[in-house]
This record gives C-alpha cells, structure tokens and sequence, in this order.
C-alpha cells in the first residue's frame, strides 16, 4: 500500500507542479500567455487603459449596491501577479497588477474576467473581511464570490461571464485560505440568481368557458405559485369563489389546485397541463363520485 500511495504521488507531482496559484487562488499566467500578450500588445489595450478607468468600474459595482457608498483608493501595481483589498492609512483600498488581469482577460476569453475581480475584492470590502487583518479563510472567499455573482449580474453579464474567471482560472483544491473551485462557482451563480427577479408565474390567469351547462364561465387569477382564486359565475349572474391550494407536484403533466368545500362534503380540483388544457373535477365525498369538465378560452 505504502508503495503504491508512493508512486501515485510521484505521478501527480508533477502534474501539479504545472499550475501555480497566486494568493486569490487564481491561476497565474504561463510564459507562453505572457509572450501571446506581448505579441498582441501593439492591437490590444490593456485591461483597464489607466487606474481612473478601473476606478470607474469600481464605482459602478458600489453603485449596484443599495445603501452602501464606499469611495475606494485604487492603485495598480505591477509584478505582483495579484489583485487585493486593504486598509491603509485608514482608507480602504484595491490594488491590481494590470497585466495580471489583463491576462485574465486573455484566458478567460472576456473583459467580465477582470472585472469579476474587481468585483471579488469590493466583496472583500463590503463584508469588512479587511478588518481582522487576518487574511484569507474559505468562508470570506465564498462570501465575495457571492457578492461578485451578484453585482456583475446587475451590470448586465451573462452566468457564464460572471463565471469565467473562476471557470476557467480558479484552483481545483481547497486549502485553508481558499474553496476549491466548484464551490467557488456555485457562490458566483448563487448570487448571480438572487441578483435576477423572479420570473412571474406563466400560469394562465383570464376566463374560460365550461362544459358545465349552468356555468357561464370561469375566472382563475393565480395569487402566488401555490394558490389560484377561481370565480364560477353561473347563467343567472350567480357567483361563487374558491381559494384553490397546490395539491402535488404532478399528474399526468398536469399542477394541481385543490379545494374543499359545503361543509367539506366536496372538493373541487382544477388541473394545469403543461400544454395549455385546463381541467375541473367535481368530487362528492360522501360518495366519492367524481365529474370532469374541459375548460376553453373565454
């Protein structure tokens, strides 16, 4: 056993020796990256054109932020393969190498790259992660992934965009400054969907004939993604009303609204197929004998 775990690691040594990861845990960019940026130099800008360029991004991820207003120093400093949040003389601060980030840009194949880094380390500012002085631990990082997949969602990028840093650059393994990648991703997507408002239900709501002879029509108006309201209005002008609860998941591809009703000695159920038909049953449950109507749009 002992030599087997021993060959196993000389084989993945140097495998892993080929990445190296700077203190965000971040993949820093190979010489071959390094020499196609220097290549393509001469047609490409850099990340951010000037620090007030940078700058502006920043304030316009403090701005996606209700209630909070924040005016950072921003300072670029090159060689350092790194991008990070601090407090110096008592102002709070993000410094970036630029041709770090631009190199993400480059890997990551997008400018929301450098951006989301950007966005991290303002995470790292919004939840005082700075203060303690103490660095960085998994839970800190997770929370400004979380931040970053929330304001890039608000600056309008795609899921994939705000993740493509950390797709595609971000450590595999966990350590004690830092989650392994999956985890990191699923903090970004996490934030970038509570970023989104909630699509409204696609149920439909409106007037529907029935098979019923003394029913005129029937309105349903869906209150929330478990109720719906549904009004009968009989022939004679009568009408009568129903708060109809979710039933199950399913049946027969169809979501359920259920209701009792006459001193529970009937039910009510209206089903929603998910080609568009809509469905009552009428229950007696003292006899348990049952009546299905079709229903069609009014």
């Amino acid at each position: 056993m002992k030599k087997n775990i021993i060959l196993l690691s000389l084989i993945m040594l140097p495998w892993l020796a080929q990445a190296q990861y700077n203190r965000c845990g971040i993949k820093l960019p190979s010489k071959n990256v390094l020499e196609k940026l220097k290549h393509q130099h001469s047609n490409r800008m850099h990340s951010f054109r000037s620090v007030d360029e940078a700058a502006n991004y920043i304030s316009r991820i403090v701005d996606e932020v209700p209630d909070w207003e924040q005016n950072f120093v921003v300072q670029e400093r090159n060689g350092i393969n790194n991008a990070y949040a601090h407090i110096s003389g008592g102002r709070r601060m993000i410094t970036y190498d630029n041709i770090f980030v631009e190199s993400l840009d480059f890997q990551a194949g997008t400018k929301w790259a450098s951006i989301s880094v950007l966005a991290h380390e303002v995470g790292h500012h919004y939840y005082d992660h700075v203060l303690d002085r103490r660095g960085s631990t998994p839970p800190k990082e997770i929370e400004a992934d979380y931040f970053s997949g929330y304001v890039l969602a608000k600056m309008g990028a795609s899921l994939s965009q705000a993740k493509a840093a950390m797709a595609k650059l971000a450590s595999p393994y966990g350590s004690s400054t830092h989650p392994p990648r999956n985890q990191r991703l699923a903090a970004i997507e996490k934030g970038w969907r509570d970023a989104k408002p909630r699509k409204k239900s696609t149920m439909i709501s409106g007037n529907y004939y029935s098979q019923q002879q003394d029913i005129d029509y029937v309105n349903i108006q869906q209150r929330s993604t478990n109720a719906v309201v549904a009004t009968w209005v009989f022939n004679g002008g009568q009408k009568s009303s129903a708060n109809l609860q979710y039933k199950r998941n399913a049946y027969n591809g169809a979501k359920v609204y259920a209701a009792n009703y006459m001193d529970n000695t009937r039910r009510v159920e209206l089903y929603f197929f998910k080609d568009g038909r809509i469905r009552e049953r009428d229950i007696d449950l003292k006899t348990r004998k049952s009546h299905w109507y079709n229903f069609s749009k009014h």
